[in-house]
């Protein structure tokens, strides 16, 4: 990858919450609700949180699921783990568990979960990396048969004059509030460069349907800035 990522969220993992809330107008919670909410319809068991962060998709899972199901969220960087980990702790979710690992390499049996969530982490998994088609497969393999996989990500709006404001708010509001806030151009730069530029809806369809899973819904937010993408493994 050309990117650090590692790296750069190790750096910005304090004020990435509050960025975050700002940057999207504060409706990435709402999003994120919504993902919980088609997840939990399905009634899974076990609900793997891939790329978790700051730990906000696991704990609107885990809370809202009340303790039926449970909740694994899955992370590379131990610094964003650890506010997971202390988030979980204040609102009393002790057995919400996560793990620190590879998205490449997950250390968990075949067929584990019946539900794969990853919230605004797709992109990094996929975009700009010869490893893309390698953690859609792994993203499969620990994925029971049937189960469903909720992909919620930001997405260039479909419009040329909505898509040509979007890119210009990237640059000019993401990337230079980023660095105030956090102090570092070079993360909030590619965060914003792998946004405006990220695949389109039919892209992501084509890659997931080449690997064995079959789309089975579509929702869009903002205008086309976000999206949920719903798909089942076949």
């Amino acid at each position: 990858m050309a990117y650090p990522l590692n790296e750069f969220y190790s750096r910005i993992y304090k004020r990435y919450d509050f960025i975050n809330r700002l940057f999207t107008f504060g409706m990435d919670q709402s999003w994120r609700k919504e993902a919980v909410r088609q997840c939990l319809h399905y009634k899974p068991e076990s609900v793997l949180d891939l790329c978790c962060g700051t730990g906000d998709l696991s704990i609107l899972l885990a809370g809202i699921g009340e303790g039926k199901v449970s909740v694994t969220g899955f992370d590379r960087n131990t610094r964003m783990l650890e506010v997971a980990r202390q988030k979980s702790q204040r609102k009393g979710l002790h057995t919400l568990r996560y793990v620190q690992g590879d998205a490449l390499q997950m250390p968990f049996a075949p067929d584990s979960f019946d539900a794969i969530t990853i919230g605004f982490g797709f992109r990094n998994l996929t975009y700009d990396t010869p490893q893309s088609s390698s953690h859609i497969m792994e993203m499969h393999r620990v994925l029971k048969r049937g189960g469903m996989l909720f992909i919620l990500e930001s997405g260039v709006p479909e419009n040329r004059w909505v898509r040509f404001i979007f890119k210009i708010y990237l640059t000019l509001v993401l990337i230079p509030l980023g660095f105030i806030l956090s102090g570092d151009r070079k993360a909030y730069s590619y965060l914003a460069h792998s946004a405006s530029n990220f695949f389109p809806a039919e892209e992501v369809y084509r890659m997931l349907s080449g690997k064995g899973f079959e789309i089975t819904a579509r929702k869009i937010f903002f205008l086309g800035a976000a999206s949920l993408i719903a798909a089942k493994k076949q």
